[in-house]
């Protein structure tokens, strides 16, 4: 039995977590590990088995850009207090052919109410002049933030988070729950595993797993999409060389691809160094059930996209020496707000955190920490408008 229980072991369950055990000690966080071996025996997945993601502080509107700036103010004492590097400040550059780009317009007010500075680029030859091994066409536009903003490493930052919450008293368990049932005033967790738990408040941090597995009622608004990101192996000379390549993300939009996102070598957990690539693909996936998600991650024919991606990542990076290219299976959910559920589900006490669109990661920190108020106190932080994390339902 305890006071809370975090369901989901991934990047913002774990820093929900985390903030719950500084309140109380009587916490637990179920979710199972990162599956390894036969992937047919594994009932759940998530996109935050990776080792590079991409960190930024100015967002999409000023409640992205608070989330991200404040997530980052804690990294340097997350990694102090568990001895645990999971963020490069390499910087990001941000690159667009539209020089209407409603972001690139929002840019520089958004950067004085956050104190962010940065540079701006107008061609793809000035961009080259100061990031020498990235290649664009004249006409674009670009942006770069340079430290706090580069990359994080995923895993290593749920790592972290995991290690201060059981440092604060947390417990946790690497069950995959099967339902959530509420009776007698409390909620009861069942797990594939044949386990039971039982809970005064419960909060579903599950990303695109959410609306299954008897985690709550009523379905909620999410649009899952498959991702397939690129891997680019390369020797530890050619990651030296590029060890201070910033981050990316270009709008650029054609009738294969768009928005896609690059971080530079880093080291996974096999020994080698791969540089990573992702984009949104017209031929993604958006997913009904659990039965295609798992089909997805299990079996899914990423290998289709390589050439695609490879001849973009070529045209970014001509420079690149690769041994070998692959690709990886991800899933990303959007929400039909553009905003992530942060959300009290129903008044007996079961909570949501979900909904990341793509961006969650580089500001799970402190989507944790709004989750982990509102479950204590009803409330979100007042830093951010009522209402804007609302969660919605499926009609």
């Amino acid at each position: 039995m305890f006071d809370y229980i975090v369901i989901g072991k991934g990047l913002i369950g774990t820093a929900a977590a985390k903030y719950l055990s500084e309140e109380i000690c009587n916490v637990a966080i179920i979710g199972p590990d990162e599956p390894t071996g036969n992937l047919n025996n594994a009932v759940v997945f998530s996109s935050h088995y990776d080792s590079g993601r991409v960190q930024r502080v100015i967002g999409w509107d000023a409640v992205w850009t608070r989330l991200n700036a404040q997530s980052v103010k804690q990294y340097p004492f997350l990694q102090k207090e568990t001895n645990i590097r999971f963020h490069e400040s390499t910087g990001r550059l941000y690159v667009t052919p539209d020089a209407e780009d409603p972001y690139l317009k929002q840019y520089p007010e958004l950067a004085k109410e956050f104190n962010v500075t940065y540079d701006y680029f107008d061609s793809g030859e000035l961009i080259h002049q100061h990031f020498p091994e990235y290649v664009f066409p004249s006409d674009v536009k670009a942006t770069f933030e340079s430290s706090p903003s580069g990359h994080i490493n995923p895993r290593l930052l749920i790592k972290a988070q995991l290690t201060m919450f059981q440092n604060n008293g947390g417990a946790f368990f690497t069950d995959t729950v099967s339902n959530v049932t509420y009776h007698d005033s409390r909620f009861s967790i069942s797990t594939i595993e044949g386990n039971e738990f039982e809970a005064k408040k419960v909060l579903l941090s599950t990303g695109a797993f959410t609306n299954f597995l008897g985690l709550c009622k009523k379905k909620l608004a999410f649009i899952p999409k498959s991702e397939t990101i690129i891997l680019a192996k390369v020797s530890r000379q050619e990651a030296q060389r590029l060890s201070k390549l910033p981050s990316l993300l270009y709008e650029i939009t054609n009738d294969e691809l768009d928005e896609i996102y690059l971080v530079k070598p880093v080291l996974y957990p096999d020994g080698n160094y791969y540089l990573k690539m992702g984009c949104n693909l017209a031929e993604d996936i958006f997913f009904k059930s659990l039965e295609e998600i798992q089909q997805w991650f299990r079996n899914g024919n990423s290998d289709a996209h390589l050439p695609i991606q490879k001849r973009e990542l070529m045209k970014i990076i001509p420079s690149l020496s690769a041994e070998r290219f692959s690709t990886k299976r991800c899933i990303i959910e959007r929400t039909i707000t553009k905003q992530p559920y942060i959300d009290m589900l129903d008044d007996r006490g079961l909570f949501v955190a979900a909904g990341g669109n793509g961006y969650g990661a580089m500001c799970s920190d402190e989507l944790g920490r709004v989750a982990a108020s509102l479950v204590m106190s009803g409330t979100i932080p007042g830093e951010y408008p009522a209402g804007v994390f609302r969660a919605v339902f499926e009609e």
